[in-house]
C-alpha cells in the first residue's frame, strides 16, 4: 500500500496564514480553499462583520482599525495579532495592501506575500501602470494624465470621431467611467473635480471583448494564471460571473510583464482583445480579485502563495465550471442582460448562466456566510445610507488607497 505523506498531499498542518480583507468574497474563498489544503487560517478586516467572520474555516477573526482613517494604529494592531497569532505568512487581498506593504520587514519572522509599497502604488496607478507597459516593450492604448480641467478640453475637437474613456488615476468598480466623444462638450467640470491633486487619465476607448485575468508571481515568474471574459457585471464594474476562458496569449503577456516589473504577490489586469487579436491592457490591480474564485481545493493555490516547493509549471483551474456572485446576479444580472441581448435572449442568457454556474458564497460544509449575508449587506446599506454614500464606493471606503 502506497501512503503518502500530509506534505505530498498537498496539506500543511499547523502552518499559520492570515488574511486580510476579510470583506471580500475572494478573501472568504481563499480561505476555504487555504483551510482545507490544512493551514490554519486566520482573519481580520477593519469591519465588524465582514463575511468570512462567520465561516468555520478560519481559527479566529479580529476587527482592526481602519487604515484610511488611523494607518499608525492600524500597522500596531497588525503587529500584535500577527505576534499573538505567530503567524507565518500575511497574505492582503484588498486596498489595505498598499498599508501593509510599508510593513514589509517590520512585522518580525512573519512573511508579507506582497511587492514594495512603490511598485504597488505605480500598478495602481492609471497613469504609471501605462508607462510600465510601454517600458516592458508592450503595445498600450493612448493613455492621457489630466491634471486640470483645461486640459481635458483641449481633448475637444468638433471634427474628431476619437472617444476617450475618463477615469481618476486612482480609482475603482468604474463607478466614475465616463466615456465620451471628442466631439461633443466635455463632462462639466464640476462632476469630474478634476485636479493636480486628483489627476484623471484620458484613454483611447479600444472595441473588443473585455477579459479579466488574476495571477501569482514571485520575483517575477508567473506561478498561477487564471482569466475570464467579462459578461456579467454590477454596473459597469465588477463582475459576478467567472468561466475560465484560457487565452494563451493573456498569459504570455502576463508572463512578460511579471518577470519584468520582478513582480512578487498578487496581480490583476484589465483587458481588451480587439477583432485583430491585439491585446490591449487597460489597467492593473496589484491584489486578489475574482479570478481567484476559477481556482479550487485541487489546485493547491498554497504552493505558490507560500512562495517554498514552487510548482514545476504554472498553475491553472482544473475546473471549466462557471463560478458566480449569486446575489449580485440576482439584483443586476437579469436587467443587464436585457438591456444588451433583448428581452428573451437576455432573459435566456441570464438564466442559462444562473442554471449552469456556482455560488461562490455558498458552502455545504461552510453555510455561516451565505446565511449571513443578507445580515451582512443590509448592514453596510444602512451605514452607507448614514454617511450619505453610494453603497459600493462605501464598501471600501476606510481601505481605499488614493496615492
Amino acid at each position: 500500500m502506497n501512503i503518502k505523506t500530509g506534505q505530498e498531499q498537498g496539506i500543511h498542518t499547523g502552518r499559520r496564514i492570515l488574511i486580510t480583507g476579510g470583506r471580500a468574497p475572494a478573501a472568504l474563498d481563499l480561505a476555504r480553499q487555504l483551510a482545507e489544503q490544512g493551514y490554519e487560517v486566520y482573519a481580520a478586516d477593519s469591519m465588524a462583520s465582514p463575511l468570512i467572520r462567520f465561516s468555520t474555516c478560519i481559527k479566529r477573526y479580529e476587527m482592526l482599525p481602519a487604515p484610511r482613517v488611523d494607518e499608525a494604529a492600524f500597522g500596531t494592531a497588525l503587529a500584535v495579532m500577527v505576534e499573538k497569532y505567530s503567524i507565518e505568512l500575511l497574505i492582503p487581498t484588498c486596498e489595505e495592501i498598499y498599508y501593509i506593504a510599508k510593513l514589509r520587514g517590520k512585522l518580525g519572522s512573519c512573511m508579507v506575500f506582497t511587492d514594495e509599497a512603490e511598485k504597488l502604488t505605480a500598478l495602481h496607478s492609471k497613469w504609471a501602470f501605462i508607462e510600465m507597459v510601454r517600458e516592458a516593450g508592450l503595445a498600450a492604448p493612448e493613455t492621457k494624465q489630466l491634471r486640470s480641467y483645461t486640459e481635458l478640453k483641449q481633448l475637444h475637437n468638433p471634427a474628431s470621431e476619437q472617444i476617450w474613456v475618463l477615469k481618476p488615476v486612482y480609482s475603482r468598480f468604474a463607478t466614475k467611467v465616463h466615456i465620451w466623444h471628442a466631439n461633443e462638450s466635455p463632462p462639466p467640470a464640476a462632476e469630474l473635480q478634476l485636479s493636480a491633486d486628483s489627476p484623471w487619465v484620458a484613454q483611447a476607448f479600444v472595441a473588443g471583448q473585455e477579459y479579466c485575468t488574476y495571477s501569482i508571481a514571485k520575483d517575477g515568474k508567473l506561478l498561477a494564471y487564471s482569466d475570464y471574459a467579462v459578461d456579467f457585471t454590477a454596473g459597469r464594474g465588477a463582475s459576478t460571473f467567472f468561466k475560465p476562458c484560457h487565452q494563451p496569449q493573456l498569459r504570455q503577456w502576463v508572463e512578460t510583464f511579471a518577470g519584468h516589473t520582478q513582480f512578487t504577490g498578487q496581480i490583476a489586469f484589465d483587458f481588451i482583445i480587439d477583432e485583430s487579436g491585439a491585446v490591449w491592457p487597460l489597467e492593473c490591480n496589484p491584489r486578489a480579485t475574482s479570478g481567484l474564485h476559477l481556482f479550487d481545493r485541487r489546485d493547491r493555490l498554497g504552493r505558490a502563495l507560500w512562495g517554498t516547493g514552487q510548482p514545476s509549471s504554472i498553475i491553472m483551474p482544473q475546473q471549466s465550471r462557471g463560478k458566480m456572485i449569486a446575489a449580485a446576479m440576482l439584483a443586476y444580472g437579469l436587467s443587464q442582460q436585457r438591456r444588451q441581448r433583448g428581452l428573451w435572449r437576455g432573459s435566456w442568457h441570464w438564466l442559462a448562466s444562473m442554471a449552469g454556474g456556482r455560488d461562490v458564497i455558498f458552502s455545504w460544509k461552510d453555510p455561516g456566510p451565505f446565511l449571513m449575508q443578507g445580515y451582512v449587506w443590509f448592514d453596510l446599506w444602512r451605514r452607507a445610507r448614514k454617511a450619505e454614500q453610494p453603497l459600493i464606493a462605501f464598501t471600501t471606503a476606510d481601505i481605499e488607497w488614493n496615492g
